[in-house]
C-alpha cells in the first residue's frame, strides 16, 4: 500500500492522490492492451509532431509524476510503469522520427500490431537505474564520507566524427554541444530515502554528455542513470535501441530559477562505475584531468581570509563562516571550509580587506589528504581583484 503519510508530509491532498491513482490505473490499462504505437501515446494516425510531442509529455507525466508519488507505490505498479515507460519511449522513437514512422504505418495498415517492449541493450547491469531503496545508515555530515574515485576514461565509438576545432575561442568543450529539447528520464538515488525518478528535459547534448532542466535539486559528483531517445550519431553504445540508457556523472549544477536546476552531465558508459551499485548515493570524483589546460583564467596559489555565507532557494540564509583560500583567479576560488551545509545553491562571498562582496555558485567540493574539505566556487557578478 502507498506510504500515505509521506504523501501527506508532501502536502499532496487525498482528492489528488485519488485523481492520480486513478489516472495511472487507466493509463497502465491502455498501454499494456495497446497493440499500435499510436495507441500507447492515445494519437490520431494523422497525428502531427507537435501532438506525438505533447502525449509523450502526458503519459510521461503520469508515470512520473514531479511531487513524487511514484515512489512510494506498491512494487507490483512499479513494475508496470517501468514496463510501459519502455512501451512509450519505444512508440515515441519511431513516431518522432519521419523515416521511422513512414516505415511504420504501411505495416500496421488495416491489422493489429503487437507493440513489444523495449529492450534493454545487452550488457547493462540494471535497468531502471540503482537497483531498490539504499540502506539507511546514519547520514554523515559530509559527501566525500562516500567519496569513491573514478579513474577510466569513456571509449566511443566512431560512428560520428566531429571537427576538433571549437565554433569560437571561447567554447572550452571536447565536443561541440548541439541545442536539443528531448525527454529524459533520470534515476538517482538517495542515502536517506532510496530511489527516485524524474521525467526532465534536455537543453542540449553531445556524444560526452548532456545538459539537463530538472525540478530535483542534484549534487556535483553524483551519478544518474538516463533514458533519452538519444540520436544515433551521438551515441557510444545501442545503436539499435529505441533510446539510449546511460550512466552519467553530474559535472556542474546552475544556481535555481523559478524552482529548476540545470545541470551538466558527463556519460560515463552503460555499465556503472566501480563502488556504485554497493553505494549509489555517493559522491565521485574523476582523475587529474591531464590535457591542455581549460580554465579561462588561471589560478593562483594565494591565502586569503573571507567571510562565506551559503544560501538555500529561496535565498534563505542556511549558515555562515569565516574561512580562507587555497587559490584565487579573476573568477573564482578555491576555498577551505569546515561547516558548510549539506545542501545549498549558492554563497556569498566578502573579503573586507579587498573591498570585496560578489554572490557566487559551487561547482565543486571534496576533501583531500589532510582530511579539510574544499570548496570550489564562479562568481556570478563580479572579478576577484588581482
Amino acid at each position: 500500500m502507498p506510504d500515505w503519510f509521506s504523501l501527506m508530509e508532501q502536502n499532496v491532498a487525498p482528492t489528488e492522490l485519488s485523481s492520480y491513482f486513478l489516472n495511472l490505473s487507466r493509463l497502465l490499462d491502455r498501454v499494456e492492451s495497446a497493440t499500435t504505437h499510436y495507441q500507447v501515446l492515445d494519437l490520431e494516425r494523422a497525428a502531427s509532431r507537435e501532438r506525438i510531442d505533447e502525449a509523450y509529455r502526458h503519459v510521461l507525466g503520469v508515470v512520473y509524476p514531479e511531487y513524487g508519488i511514484s515512489a512510494v507505490l506498491p512494487a507490483d505498479v512499479v513494475a508496470r510503469a517501468d514496463s510501459a515507460f519502455r512501451k512509450i519511449s519505444l512508440a515515441f522513437s519511431v513516431l518522432a522520427s519521419f523515416a521511422g514512422r513512414r516505415g511504420y504505418d504501411p505495416r500496421i495498415a488495416g491489422r493489429p500490431e503487437t507493440v513489444p517492449d523495449a529492450a534493454v541493450p545487452s550488457g547493462s547491469q540494471t535497468v531502471a537505474g540503482p537497483a531498490g531503496p539504499a540502506p539507511k545508515p546514519r547520514i554523515p555530515d559530509r559527501a566525500e564520507a562516500t567519496e569513491i574515485k573514478i579513474s577510466h576514461r569513456v571509449s566511443h565509438a566512431t560512428v560520428y566524427r566531429e571537427s576538433g576545432t571549437a565554433a569560437s575561442e571561447d567554447n572550452r568543450r571536447r565536443c561541440e554541444r548541439i541545442r536539443l529539447s528531448i525527454p529524459a528520464r533520470a534515476t538517482g538515488c538517495d542515502r536517506k530515502n532510496g530511489k527516485w525518478n524524474e521525467m526532465a528535459q534536455t537543453v542540449d547534448v553531445d556524444r560526452t554528455g548532456v545538459t539537463l532542466r530538472m525540478r530535483r535539486r542534484v549534487r556535483c559528483g553524483s551519478v544518474l542513470y538516463l533514458t533519452l531517445p538519444l540520436p544515433t550519431k551521438l551515441r557510444s553504445h545501442g545503436y539499435a535501441a529505441p533510446h539510449y540508457n546511460v550512466y552519467a556523472l553530474v559535472r556542474r549544477v546552475e544556481p535555481p530559477r523559478d524552482g529548476v536546476w540545470v545541470a551538466s552531465l558527463e556519460f560515463l558508459g552503460e555499465h556503472p562505475p566501480s563502488g556504485f551499485l554497493d553505494k549509489p548515493w555517493a559522491v565521485f570524483r574523476t582523475g587529474k584531468w591531464d590535457g591542455s589546460e581549460r580554465r579561462r583564467s588561471p589560478r593562483m596559489k594565494r591565502s586569503e581570509r573571507i567571510r562565506i555565507e551559503y544560501y538555500g532557494e529561496p535565498m534563505r540564509l542556511l549558515a555562515s563562516e569565516e574561512a580562507e583560500t587555497e587559490n584565487v583567479s579573476r573568477t573564482g576560488l578555491r576555498i577551505l571550509v569546515k561547516s558548510a551545509p549539506g545542501e545549498f545553491d549558492i554563497v556569498r562571498v566578502r573579503c573586507a580587506v579587498r573591498g570585496f562582496d560578489s554572490m557566487a555558485a559551487p561547482r565543486s567540493r571534496f576533501v583531500a589528504k589532510d582530511g579539510v574539505e574544499r570548496l570550489c566556487v564562479q562568481f556570478i557578478d563580479k572579478e576577484w581583484p588581482l
